[in-house]
């Protein structure tokens, strides 16, 4: 929605979105809808909507189609057939979140889409991957003759107007949210805070989200004293609250590519603690927004936290420059500038 809403300052868009999770994402918020944007209602759950969508977009005639990698087989098979039968006819833009899998169930998922992930990754002209790391990774998997594969930034997302600063009443909140498969490192998280336990009644941690290895590793974080579980699925409006309420997001992550997590603490002015690893240290620099540790190492985490609840000069520097480049940066109309001529202008 953001993209859309950006590229519609530009030209005219057709966005084909589900409209209920729209709804859903915007409960309690106001929905932006740029005056050029037409919003078509595509659940993209049956293969008996492809009639309907290739007639749309005929009616429409676009220039460019723009395609966010789908992670579902229905999905993936919908737009494949959309890139098949109008790649002749308009520019195919495909942006791709993870070239490579994470680790865990995600792979298995892949695997299932390899067929309809590989055509519309080799018959995109262009390809749009998010950061330096994930850059390197799709060239490593694909050499398209054609095809042009240009590295830009995730966009700010779950932002409601300019973030409040954080709160310093004394105790430092730190969020951890998200879907728990393993490869986000809950057990690292896990390790570090008991390797805290002097700064219990300095510290909270929050953990909210949903997943396996929350369900597993629940029992342990529990015995923690400074640590509040929130084991569901959690609405948009209420995650922007719980990032407003924290000092800081931590992302231990064992491996990564890029992360709507971390784009959604730096939109909301806070600023995180991340796993060197992947697309994060692309967007993470040492001591101007966040903080690096090497992944798999608690003790580097705790000794993070550690620094960073020890300094209150450090917390605000860190805090004004994930502000900083949340408005920079981060900024849709930004990305849709730099990315304008090679992605949408033939």
């Amino acid at each position: 929605m953001n993209l859309a809403n950006a590229v519609a300052g530009r030209a005219k868009v057709l966005l084909l979105i589900d409209r209920t999770r729209l709804a859903s994402e915007y409960a309690d918020r106001t929905t932006p809808v740029a005056p050029t944007l037409e919003l078509r209602d595509t659940p993209l759950r049956s293969v008996w909507e492809i009639p309907p969508i290739l007639a749309a977009l005929a009616r429409f005639r676009p220039d460019v189609i723009h395609i966010q990698e789908p992670s579902g087989f229905i999905r993936a098979l919908i737009c494949a057939c959309v890139v098949v039968c109008f790649r002749p006819f308009c520019r195919v833009v495909l942006t791709v979140h993870d070239p490579k899998p994470h680790s865990g169930r995600d792979a298995a998922i892949v695997k299932r889409l390899a067929v309809f992930r590989n055509i519309i990754r080799r018959w995109a002209h262009v390809v749009l991957v998010h950061g330096e790391s994930c850059h390197k990774d799709y060239l490593s998997l694909h050499d398209h003759p054609g095809q042009s594969v240009m590295s830009t930034t995730h966009g700010v997302i779950l932002r409601d107007g300019p973030p409040d600063a954080p709160a310093e009443n004394g105790q430092m909140v730190i969020l951890c949210f998200g879907r728990m498969e393993h490869y986000k490192g809950l057990s690292v998280l896990n390790a570090a805070i008991a390797k805290l336990s002097d700064l219990s009644a300095s510290l909270r941690f929050r953990i909210v989200g949903k997943g396996p290895d929350l369900d597993l590793l629940s029992p342990q974080l529990a015995t923690h004293p400074n640590v509040y579980i929130e084991n569901e699925f959690v609405p948009a409006s209420r995650l922007i609250e719980e990032i407003q309420a924290a000092t800081c997001v931590v992302l231990p992550y064992l491996n990564a590519t890029q992360s709507g997590v971390l784009a959604a603490a730096l939109g909301n002015g806070r600023f995180a603690i991340v796993s060197d690893v992947g697309g994060l240290r692309d967007i993470v620099a040492q001591d101007r927004n966040g903080l690096l540790v090497p992944p798999g190492d608690s003790e580097a985490l705790a000794e993070a936290i550690r620094r960073v609840a020890s300094d209150s000069d450090l917390r605000r520097r860190l805090s004004q420059g994930a502000r900083q480049l949340a408005e920079q940066e981060l900024d849709w109309g930004r990305i849709v500038s730099n990315t304008w001529d090679v992605a949408y202008c033939s």
